[in-house]
């Protein structure tokens, strides 16, 4: 999927910071009824070319214009156990 910057249309405007560790790049993702379907996928940083981000909203800066996160899945971390157990061995 190929993401440009946004210029000026009749749709909003996604103002994203990638949050992949050392990228920080900040771009303008311009969305309109036909492109709503990218809010909800996953999508590559245009600087980092990192892929599978997703979209978190952090608010609204103006008219049409709105502040978005690119955050990423951790990766090299390993999933614990909390010390309660798992809900499937408190069930039975």
């Amino acid at each position: 999927m190929q993401i440009s910057i946004a210029p000026k249309s009749s749709g909003i405007v996604y103002r994203v910071a990638c949050q992949n560790v050392g990228c920080s790049h900040t771009f303008d993702l311009s969305i309109t009824a036909k492109r709503a379907g990218i809010l909800a996928s996953t999508m590559a940083c245009p600087r980092c070319r990192r892929h599978g981000g997703i979209l978190k909203p952090a608010g609204r800066l103006g008219d049409k214009v709105f502040s978005a996160k690119l955050v990423f899945k951790l990766t090299g971390v390993v999933p614990t156990l909390d010390e309660e157990g798992d809900l499937l061995t408190d069930i039975n």
